[in-house]
């Protein structure tokens, strides 16, 4: 067990310093993941670096996991094989406006998930689908370092941090029909904004704030009674030290 938590340390070390980078539309979009799922995906968003090989196949090991999100290695064996067996059936849901209103296209996050039972290691293969969203980006992409998300306990709170990462002007505006979509929040919810302001957005920037060192402030903007979008003003505590110095 030395040897592995030894070798989990040195993988994740180099993996939680990579950059996830991912086209707008894919933070937009209602993702369709668990926290165990969104972990497996995103790491090996992560450890590809923009970049796939000829197979087409990226590898994920239980000691990189393990490292990576700070868990005992063998709970990152247990997540490993039971989010593998339900990745191959997630979506992701792309909500795109055309000249005859809004487009939805739903497809498949992987062509193939392998895992080893043996030896803890997953090996996926995303959809060609979702290929183009997530390599050779140059424009309209969101990017952030792994580490950011890993001490993260709540998609929301990542999802949060992937709207707010996708802005370079320290705010966010987005109607709350786009943040009920993004969010994938359950019925009981999009029709209570009550429950949506202290059941996720505010644990979600308690979160950023406590653990990757963010400065969030948010209103609702509301047209008539009805809450119609919020807005959010950001930064980060390097930025706030930037600007003092």
């Amino acid at each position: 067990m030395g040897k592995i938590a030894k070798r989990a340390k040195h993988n994740g070390g180099l993996l939680v310093h990579k950059n996830v980078v991912m086209a707008n539309a894919i933070t937009q979009a209602g993702q369709g993941l668990n926290l165990a799922e969104k972990r497996i995906i995103f790491a090996v968003i992560a450890k590809m670096s923009g970049k796939i090989d000829s197979s087409g196949f990226v590898k994920l090991t239980a000691s990189e996991y393990s490292a990576t999100y700070n868990i005992p290695v063998d709970l990152a064996y247990t997540q490993l094989k039971s989010a593998s067996e339900g990745l191959f059936n997630r979506y992701i849901s792309l909500r795109e406006d055309d000249a005859k209103g809004v487009l939805v296209s739903r497809f498949r996050w992987l062509d193939a998930c392998k895992y080893h039972d043996g030896c803890g290691f997953v090996i996926i293969s995303f959809s060609k689908h979702v290929i183009p969203y997530l390599i050779d980006l140059d424009e309209k992409f969101t990017k952030y370092k792994l580490q950011q998300a890993c001490a993260l306990r709540s998609v929301y709170s990542w999802r949060l941090l992937e709207l707010l990462k996708q802005q370079s002007n320290c705010w966010l505006h987005i109607s709350i029909d786009d943040l009920h979509y993004a969010f994938e929040t359950p019925a009981s919810i999009r029709n209570n904004f009550g429950k949506l302001r202290s059941k996720i957005i505010e644990p979600a920037v308690r979160e950023l704030t406590a653990k990757d060192g963010w400065r969030i402030e948010w209103e609702a903007q509301k047209e008539g009674r009805r809450v119609a979008s919020l807005l959010f003003k950001f930064e980060k505590a390097a930025q706030r030290e930037t600007r003092g110095a």
